[in-house]
């Protein structure tokens, strides 16, 4: 995707090569799911880090950050986070780990690469060529839960994983037969029925005791917390507020005019209607035949028939024809000489005759015709006190916007003595927290950043909200974050002993199915003893979806059973299923040469992947083994023990 290094791109080869050799011996030792025992033990002093890489860190906070963004689009099931949590840690582990590496090795993304790569992933920002500025920029990433920093470190680590899957591609070999099995492994199909066990089965089938929440809640204390709100008094200075008290006399006004009245004089112009039938690109005999036709529909004009249904029904001017033919006010020399010649010459109300232009023959009415005048004054009044107004609120809105707050930062009662005598009236926002919509503000990245440093008593810049607003701030108070009493999150509390108890009760069912479909076949009452839904799919190959249960590949295994066997636990981000093979449909090879080059790109890449993630595991665990990387197993469950709460 990036073209990065391109120079570099022997030496970039050789320090790969090296890197590779160094780091061999950890991944055949001690690679394996999960990272093996690289992982170790214990935890940080701060129980909110998860991973430490040389100086970067892994946070409870940016997989929270991750996790809430997932949810919004619905890749993390509800419920499913404590799963989600050790994959997306190591996920995150391994691309700073990369990143770490790849600054060790000299490679960089410099600040001109990473914003031609941010211009190809938003263009929206530079429309018009024009970088749209960092508000607007700020403002797309919050909708994603991002700072700025956050998504230029994510985008600078991924443009250094995108070099190395480039590397990685280069020199892999598929065979035929290699391409062959895959294209069997595509599109063979199976038909199964299922059932799944997540802990939604289970919530109605629990409930917390006070003595349980409470226990719950001194166990986690460090996973409740009350984040820091901050009172405001907010001076709005709008538009709408200081023209009201603005008076225009009318002897400026009609200063204004007179200075103004050329911009108020019309020229001589006519309010016209017309019927056309084309005649470019026809022979002489089809231009014929179309003057005939139009002589008729002129005839039917000049007989009182209605000129706007005449327009709708023949005329070829699709601009004017679906308006009854209706041009709108022209003026001279906004024709074609023939078509102004007739109009200027009809009287209001009159039809012309059949008038020849280079673009065929029109029928015009005229509906009105003005010459060439000076707009009185009061026709203009109100335009012109909109515009005066506009020029006047504006710098008032400035001017006093720059007196509140210079009055503000000495005395508060002063700062709103002089707001009110300007028609301004102070409001306060009590106990808001980072993020919250404001009253008078809304959610704005540039208030929030302005009064995110100040003490109490602070006054803010003034700021500028939407196109007609600004505001000046003054933080009243504030709350600094705190633990949260039990008092304060007992229902959140409970929700989270609910959902462990409902959490471990799906894992004592898990088990017990395990346990039972050695024996028995009949999944239909196993599910029913559980609580669950037997379904059937239709026949689905492992790229095709099954109803309840997500991504047929998520159930593999199942693909290489026979008619009648029970494949089981099998997890997947819809809970845990159960699976029994009911049909089987073999790959159709009449098929295979038409997608033999697509699965050869298929293959290549799949290799070039697994490549990617040898080469990343094997970093990991060579970082480990060097003290540069340590991962924090116990903060990790912690922040389990936390979403299953």
């Amino acid at each position: 995707m990036f073209d990065l290094f391109r120079s570099r791109e022997k030496t970039v080869r050789y320090l790969l090569g090296a890197l590779l050799t160094l780091v061999a011996a950890s991944m055949v030792i001690t690679l394996v799911p999960g990272y093996g025992g690289g992982w170790g033990s214990g935890g940080s002093s701060d129980p909110t880090i998860l991973a430490q890489i040389g100086d970067e860190q892994v946070t409870a906070n940016d997989v929270r950050q991750f996790i809430a963004r997932e949810m919004r689009g619905n890749a993390i099931p509800k419920g499913m986070e404590p799963v989600y949590i050790p994959m997306i840690v190591q996920q995150m582990t391994a691309q700073k780990a990369v990143g770490y590496q790849a600054d060790r090795m000299g490679l960089k993304v410099t600040d001109q690469q990473l914003a031609q790569i941010v211009k190809s992933m938003i263009p929206q920002l530079w429309e018009g060529g024009k970088f749209a500025g960092k508000e607007i920029y700020a403002q797309l990433l919050a909708q994603q839960n991002m700072t700025i920093p956050q998504f230029e470190n994510n985008v600078r680590a991924q443009a250094l994983q995108s070099r190395l899957e480039v590397l990685a591609l280069e020199g892999v070999i598929v065979t035929p037969g290699e391409v062959e099995a895959e294209f069997k492994r595509r599109n063979e199909k199976i038909k199964v029925a299922y059932f799944g066990l997540n802990p939604d089965l289970f919530r109605g089938k629990v409930t917390a005791t006070q003595a349980e929440i409470e226990d719950f809640y001194n166990k986690n204390k460090a996973n409740y917390q009350l984040p820091e709100r901050r009172s405001f008094l907010i001076f709005p200075v709008d538009e709408a507020s200081i023209a009201s008290t603005i008076q225009l006399p009318e002897a400026q006004l009609r200063a204004a005019y007179n200075q103004q009245q050329d911009r108020f004089r019309t020229p001589e112009r006519v309010r016209a209607s017309h019927i056309l039938l084309k005649t470019t690109d026809k022979t002489p005999a089809e231009v014929a035949l179309i003057e005939k036709r139009m002589e008729e529909i002129l005839a039917q004009a000049k007989k009182g028939a209605d000129f706007a249904e005449l327009a709708r029904k023949n005329s070829e001017d699709t601009g004017s024809a679906a308006k009854g033919g209706d041009l709108e006010w022209i003026v001279r020399g906004q024709t074609v000489p023939e078509f102004e010649k007739a109009a200027f010459s009809l009287k209001p109300g009159e039809i012309s005759g059949l008038v020849k232009t280079q673009y065929g023959f029109h029928i015009i009415k005229v509906e009105a015709h003005e010459q060439a005048h000076l707009r009185p004054f009061e026709e203009v009044k109100g335009e012109l006190t909109a515009e005066l107004l506009r020029s006047q609120v504006y710098d008032k809105m400035q001017r006093l916007a720059d007196q509140i707050r210079s009055t503000l930062v000495r005395s508060r009662d002063e700062a709103e003595k002089l707001a009110a005598e300007n028609g301004i009236h102070a409001v306060k926002a009590e106990n808001v927290a980072a993020g919250d919509p404001i009253q008078e503000v809304g959610v704005n990245p540039e208030f929030n950043e302005v009064v995110s440093g100040l003490p109490k008593g602070g006054v803010t810049p003034v700021v500028q909200i939407g196109e007609n607003k600004l505001v000046i701030a003054q933080v009243i108070d504030i709350v600094p974050a705190r633990p949260a009493q039990l008092s304060d999150v007992e229902k959140q509390v409970r929700e989270g002993v609910v959902s462990q108890k409902a959490y471990q009760m799906n894992q004592e069912k898990i088990a017990d199915a395990t346990q039972k479909v050695k024996s028995t076949s009949d999944l239909a009452a196993l599910a029913k003893q559980y609580g669950a839904e037997l379904k059937t799919s239709e026949l689905v190959s492992r790229e095709g979806a099954i109803t309840g249960l997500g991504a047929a590949s998520s159930i593999d295994a199942a693909y290489s059973k026979n008619v009648g066997d029970v494949v089981g636990p099998l997890v997947t981000p819809n809970g845990t299923f159960f699976v029994k093979v009911v049909e089987k449909a073999p790959a159709d090879l009449t098929q295979l040469a038409a997608m033999r080059d697509q699965m050869l790109q298929a293959l290549k890449q799949r290799r070039a992947q697994q490549r990617i993630e040898l080469f990343r595991d094997g970093i990991v665990q060579e970082l480990i083994r060097q003290k540069k990387l340590k991962i924090y197993e116990d903060n990790i469950k912690r922040l389990v023990a936390g979403y299953t709460s």
